[in-house]
C-alpha cells in the first residue's frame, strides 16, 4: 500500500464526491483520496469478558474495481473533528455509519477524504486524538484503536473495560453447589 501524504488533495473525483455527502463505500477497509483500497478482514470474540477485534488486510484494489460488482456507499453520521495535525491542515474525524455495529475513523485536509477505515465490528468510534504520529479512536466497546497517520491500515488495539459490566468488578460467581 502506499505512503499517504496528509497534505495531497483528493484526486479521485468518486471519492470526493460522495466525501461532500459525508459518504464512505461500504465494506471493512481503507480507502484513499486517491481511490486506493486496502480491503480487511475483521473477527471480534470475547475474552473473559471483554471485548477483543483482529483486523488484517486481505488485498489491495480500487474503489472503481469494487463499484463495478456492485459496492454502494453508505451515510455517515455523528464525527468528531479535532484540531490540525501539527505540521498540516488534516485533522482526524471519527463516527458511526447507519447500523449500530459500524464505526469509522478519517483523516481530511483542506481538499477533502485523505484517509478512511471503516469497520462492520468496531461500533461507532466517539473520541479521536492525535498522539505522536498515531491516529487515537475510542469506539463505545470500550476498545482504543491505534492508526498510524501514515499507514493506517496498520492497527492496535487496547481494551480498557469490560464495557457490558454494570457495575464495579467483583469476583466470579461460584458454581452452584460449591462453597
Amino acid at each position: 500500500m502506499l505512503n499517504i501524504d496528509l497534505n495531497a488533495p483528493c484526486s479521485h473525483q468518486l471519492v470526493r464526491e460522495n466525501w461532500k455527502s459525508f459518504r464512505l463505500p461500504h465494506f471493512c477497509g481503507v480507502l484513499t483520496g486517491d481511490g486506493t483500497v486496502l480491503v480487511l478482514e475483521e473477527r471480534s470474540h470475547y475474552v473473559e469478558g471483554n471485548y477483543r477485534c483482529r483486523v488484517w488486510p486481505v488485498c489491495e484494489t480500487t474503489i472503481d474495481s469494487l463499484c463495478e460488482y456492485g459496492m454502494e456507499f453508505i451515510e455517515m453520521s455523528e464525527y468528531v473533528r479535532q484540531p490540525p495535525i501539527p505540521g498540516t491542515s488534516a485533522r482526524a474525524v471519527c463516527g458511526e455509519g447507519p447500523m449500530g455495529n459500524e464505526g469509522f475513523v478519517a483523516v481530511v485536509n483542506d481538499h477533502g477524504l485523505v484517509w478512511a477505515i471503516y469497520f462492520s465490528l468496531s461500533n461507532p468510534f466517539y473520541e479521536v486524538n492525535i498522539v505522536g504520529d498515531h491516529v487515537e479512536a475510542m469506539s463505545t466497546h470500550e476498545v482504543l484503536w491505534r492508526f498510524p497517520i501514515h499507514r493506517p491500515w496498520e492497527i492496535d488495539f487496547t481494551s480498557t473495560v469490560d464495557w457490558r459490566q454494570a457495575g464495579p468488578a467483583g469476583p466470579p460467581p461460584s458454581p452452584e453447589g460449591s462453597t
